[in-house]
């Protein structure tokens, strides 16, 4: 493993399939939980999270107590490998292998995962494969191990509607004459239904049983949406179902008005804040662990 700064947040490379992956290391400066957080970004994303989510969250929990890892998938960010490679599967595999990582760093046995869209399907992937991880997080998750056409086809709409709403604006025109308009984009997100180059799946990634992989998980899940994204009702449902299944309680939050990335301040505080109040409830500092 080979460090690249020291200090309270440190770069580092730790190894998955042969490959260098990069992380950010947050180690609090006070008595430590024993628990620690390991971060997870989306397909498109890669170590801040969205609009700088993760990075926000991280420190904010570490002053609270926490170990905290953030990292790049591999093919992404500032990790070695290729991004045409990159699949959920390698991103699980990457995952494992920053839980080994945090606990050989910090010496926690206890791991919480937080993922954030295509990193909550990660983590409904990972966290049934080592038993130190107990608790997963997952903002806007997308369904697994069920139907997801009718949360696509919403998905879609909801695209539709706001490039159909974005012709009327001023500030669209201006931006196609003065050349600042990339229609290529829009064109491509439009075709995709939002979706990213791969996130259909890879074939190995169909070979998961995503369904057995959430209720088989031994931990507590907690699960944000925004009111406002149009996956949301579907993906609700699902899971209430699905942790129903699994005898667990259902733990969630809607976060009015937000949409898929909770794109402002306040919903993203909402969300950090209600990650934070339920991962704070189930892990204890050392000495108070200790005492128990």
């Amino acid at each position: 493993m080979t460090e690249v700064t020291a200090a309270t947040e440190r770069h580092l490379f730790f190894p998955s399939r042969g490959l260098r992956v990069l992380g950010v290391l947050h180690t609090p400066d006070g008595p430590a939980r024993d628990g620690a957080l390991v971060f997870l970004h989306g397909w498109a994303g890669y170590r801040i999270g969205p609009h700088q989510m993760f990075t926000k969250m991280a420190r904010r929990a570490a002053d609270l107590g926490f170990p905290c890892l953030r990292f790049d998938f591999r093919g992404r960010g500032d990790s070695e490998g290729e991004a045409e490679h990159t699949t959920l599967s390698t991103m699980i595999e990457d995952a494992c292998a920053a839980v080994e990582m945090v606990c050989d760093e910090t010496g926690v046995e206890r791991v919480a995962l937080i993922g954030d869209c295509s990193g909550s399907e990660v983590a409904i992937g990972a966290g049934a494969l080592d038993e130190r991880i107990d608790s997963l997080a997952l903002w806007s998750a997308p369904i697994v191990g069920g139907n997801r056409s009718g949360a696509d086809a919403a998905k879609r709409r909801g695209i539709y509607g706001t490039y159909v709403a974005k012709l009327f604006r001023r500030e669209t025109w201006a931006k196609l004459f003065s050349g600042r308009l990339q229609p290529d984009v829009i064109l491509r997100v439009v075709r995709s239904g939002g979706k990213g180059a791969g996130e259909e799946g890879a074939e190995e990634d169909r070979e998961i049983d995503w369904h057995r992989r959430y209720v088989d998980f031994a931990g507590e899940v907690l699960h944000i949406y925004g009111g406002n994204d149009p996956t949301t009702p579907g993906a609700l449902a699902h899971y209430e179902e699905l942790a129903r299944e699994a005898g667990r309680a259902f733990n969630h939050r809607v976060v009015e008005g937000a949409n898929h990335a909770f794109y402002s301040l306040g919903w993203e505080n909402e969300v950090m804040d209600a990650s934070l109040d339920w991962l704070g409830e189930r892990y204890d500092t050392v000495a108070e662990h200790g005492g128990a």
